[in-house]
């Protein structure tokens, strides 16, 4: 049994693995600082608060800097922000919006699928067949290294093919798997609707 070769098919399993994990990360990460989001977002709902006749130029531009991103408008904002976990129900709403349609006179669940995505197969299929792009073009990237493992090309052969696979196949990876996070935090966010209000009131109701 060739343990080498084992060994290098797990690293490179695993490889793939940690790939997901740090894009997914960086796909779903945080703009600036968690400070500076803080001190803007503080200084700006107590202005909000103070200045109830604020512009509305202002306002949406201070919604949208929250947000960290210009696209957004005021009543979408002002809707995620009023979820549970609205943080995380920002992010999520911002890389899902794609998939996503605001429904401002829906009542308690504003947040709603595309038609062409409001089926729960098509969304199933989409993911499946962005993870499978995702493994097919993460293997073409690494294929050099696979080679090497079956010493079927030279290693400084293997080194340039390898650095030529990652530039090729690489980005298209990225895509297919951003593409398949953007459905799957759309459909966390759609699921997880729940104004904090309500839930406040519910728990001050508690005996």
């Amino acid at each position: 049994m060739d343990y080498e070769l084992i060994y290098r098919l797990a690293t490179l399993a695993l490889g793939a693995i940690a790939t997901w994990r740090v894009v997914v990360e960086l796909i779903r990460g945080r703009h600036g600082s968690l400070r500076d989001e803080y001190r803007f977002a503080r200084d700006f709902l107590q202005d909000l608060k103070a200045n109830p006749g604020m512009h509305p130029f202002l306002k949406q531009k201070g919604l949208q800097a929250i947000a960290g991103d210009t696209s957004l408008s005021t009543s979408e904002v002002e809707y995620i922000l009023g979820l549970r976990d609205s943080p995380q129900a920002l992010k999520d709403y911002v890389l899902g919006r794609p998939y996503l349609d605001h429904l401002a006179t829906a009542g308690a669940k504003q947040i709603a699928f595309k038609g062409n995505y409001s089926k729960l197969w098509s969304r199933r299929w989409r993911k499946a067949l962005y993870l499978l792009l995702y493994t097919i073009l993460y293997l073409a990237a690494v294929a050099p290294l696979l080679l090497l493992s079956f010493k079927v090309v030279q290693p400084g052969q293997a080194a340039l093919a390898f650095a030529c696979s990652l530039v090729v196949f690489l980005p298209p990876a990225f895509l297919a798997l951003r593409a398949g996070v953007r459905i799957a935090r759309a459909e966390e966010l759609v699921r997880s609707q729940y104004p904090w209000s309500r839930e406040l009131l519910h728990a001050v109701a508690q005996p």
